[in-house]
């Protein structure tokens, strides 16, 4: 799909207008191959779109070429997707086969109008993707509050797979939002003057970036501080059982040295033949486990 300024500076479709260069094109790999014989660089884009792992930018003599992958967020416009950009002073191509892209610019064309330069566009289109990132990073920190609230609770059970869930999110939305910053920093420099006449744009979305990115920060020490807590409550758990088990060892221990005492049988323990005998050992036993029930309340073991 691809778009051109008219004599308005408004962006028209390719059907109104097709004997112009495009301002802005969304296009998929084969076609950019196409048009490797105007693009020089092109080769460095190429290489890039086989395997987009992060966000960067690189500045040349003639462009700037970059790739944008977007991680999976809830309550917001752009789902999953990575997708290669080539930005002149005269046009923007957005490389992508998966079609998401043109679907969004059929949506958003009229709200993308009276731009100046296609770094602008490419500007606008950055903002879109952070656009309702704050609503879903207070969507992780509100799950995080409730994540501690049930922490001593019957459904603390799920909690150590889904902290792990929310530390591995916000790790990828801080490298996210870090290649972004950086992105940012590149185009507002003097290095990109002739590319990008709106560098005072490009320091405000930087700025943004970074205060999105020190927000995940926050969020990460919060989920780092839940496991903490988590953990200090299951040592807790553990060391009453422990506790218990001591008690309970302590508490049989001499009741299992008379048992074994008086199982050896030996031929003349006088207690064996005597009369009372056994309610001697009955006897002992009892004063031997009420004393150790007082001793134990008393040092407070139970």
């Amino acid at each position: 799909m691809q778009f051109f300024l008219n004599e308005d500076h408004l962006l028209q479709s390719a059907k109104t207008s097709e004997a112009q260069k495009p301002f802005f094109a969304v296009i998929g790999a084969a076609e950019f191959r196409e048009y490797k014989e105007q693009l020089p660089y092109h080769r460095e884009l190429l290489h890039c779109l086989g395997s987009i792992r992060y966000c960067k930018a690189e500045v040349f003599r003639n462009c700037i070429i970059g790739t944008l992958r977007l991680p999976q967020k809830n309550e917001q416009r752009f789902p999953k997707l990575s997708f290669g950009f080539y930005l002149t002073e005269q046009m923007l191509l957005l490389v992508e086969d998966t079609g998401d892209l043109n679907l969004w610019a059929e949506k958003q064309l009229h709200t993308i109008q009276e731009l100046c330069s296609p770094s602008q566009l490419l500007l606008q289109l950055m903002e879109r993707m952070i656009e309702e990132d704050v609503l879903y990073l207070s969507h992780i920190e509100a799950e995080a509050e409730k994540m501690e609230e049930t922490i001593t609770g019957s459904d603390a059970k799920n909690f150590f797979s889904q902290l792990t869930k929310y530390r591995q999110k916000l790790s990828e939305l801080n490298a996210y939002y870090e290649q972004l910053a950086d992105i940012g920093e590149l185009l507002q420099s003097s290095a990109c003057s002739s590319f990008v006449p709106n560098a005072q744009d490009w320091d405000k979305y930087t700025r943004r970036a970074e205060r999105l990115q020190n927000h995940v920060q926050l969020l990460r020490e919060n989920m780092i501080q839940l496991r903490e807590l988590y953990q200090s409550i299951q040592d807790s758990r553990q060391n009453k059982i422990m506790g218990i088990l001591t008690v309970v060892t302590t508490f049989f221990l001499p009741l299992t040295l008379i048992t074994g005492w008086y199982g050896m049988n030996f031929s003349y323990m006088p207690e064996l033949k005597w009369r009372y005998g056994y309610l001697l050992v009955i006897f002992a036993v009892l004063i031997i486990a009420i004393g150790e029930i007082i001793y134990f309340k008393k040092k407070k073991f139970f």
